[in-house]
């Protein structure tokens, strides 16, 4: 049985997660190309299920699981995502990579707590996934693959200046 400090850091880990659902539910209704949009809702779908597998844990330790509502800081997020997203693909990104760091910093930190094997192997699994999406929105923002106007179906016709 897990004491209330760590239900506690779980539900703070899930509430992160169900902030980054909100940032990138702005986020892709902001993004023009496909190849972008697409990707950043694989990445929504994975913060989806970090919730959905933190409320189970949450569950089972007696705690109240986390709703997909933003607190603060995910209004915040959303604000600041929406901001930038009015400013084209790669500010959004830029947005979107600031949150994900954030992220992967927050499972991190978790991971310096003593958990059971199974809570443990889960909460790195979670920073990988974080990892994994700072990675691509790093690369996407340095290389830019939506204006190589040789792909029109990457193409975002505002930003190449049609």
């Amino acid at each position: 049985m897990a004491d209330k400090s760590e239900v506690a850091r779980l539900h703070s880990l899930a509430q992160l997660d169900a902030d980054a659902v909100g940032a990138y539910d702005v986020a892709i209704a902001r993004i023009g190309p496909a190849l972008v949009r697409e990707r950043l809702n694989s990445f929504r779908a994975d913060h989806l299920r970090h919730v959905q597998d933190l409320n189970a844990l949450i569950q089972h330790f007696g705690g109240e699981p986390v709703t997909l509502r933003p607190d603060l800081k995910g209004s915040a997020m959303k604000g600041l995502t929406a901001m930038t997203g009015l400013m084209g693909t790669e500010a959004t990104l830029w947005a979107m990579l600031g949150n994900e760091e954030l992220f992967d910093r927050a499972y991190e930190l978790a991971l310096q707590f003593e958990w059971t094997p199974e809570v443990k192997v889960l909460i790195r699994q979670h920073r990988e996934d974080e990892r994994r999406h700072g990675t691509w929105i790093r690369d996407a923002v340095r290389t830019r693959p939506w204006a190589d106007s040789r792909l029109p179906f990457m193409g975002d016709l505002a930003e190449m200046g049609a």
